[in-house]
């Protein structure tokens, strides 16, 4: 167990006025291709890059990139919902349970 007497609290945000700004510009749809300056992470930029879009109610869907950028897409802010019966959610449930067990045991078991 941490000692959490000894623990340093700060309260800094990030500002994230740059991307919010460039975030404006784009429409739902669009693919960016965005390179990384030095010192700069994917994980951080695209963690950045997710809060603006919250703040401007918009969602980006992270595509795979090449080393040095990061991709993204806009893609509609609503999530898609999937309207299924409890009985089928169950049976899906089930089926995907027993998918993983199959997938567990050994080859030749």
């Amino acid at each position: 167990m941490p000692n959490f007497s000894r623990a340093e609290i700060s309260s800094t945000t990030e500002d994230l006025s740059g991307y919010r700004t460039f975030l404006k510009k784009l429409t739902i749809g669009q693919t960016v291709t965005l390179p990384l300056e030095q010192g700069e992470t994917s994980r951080k930029v695209m963690r950045a890059l997710n809060a603006a879009a919250q703040d401007s109610n918009m969602r980006l869907a992270r595509v795979a990139s090449p080393e040095g950028q990061v991709r993204f897409r806009v893609v509609s802010p609503e999530k898609r919902t999937v309207n299924i019966s409890e009985d089928a959610r169950r049976r899906r449930v089930e089926k995907a349970r027993a998918t993983r067990a199959a997938k567990r045991k050994p080859p030749g078991s």
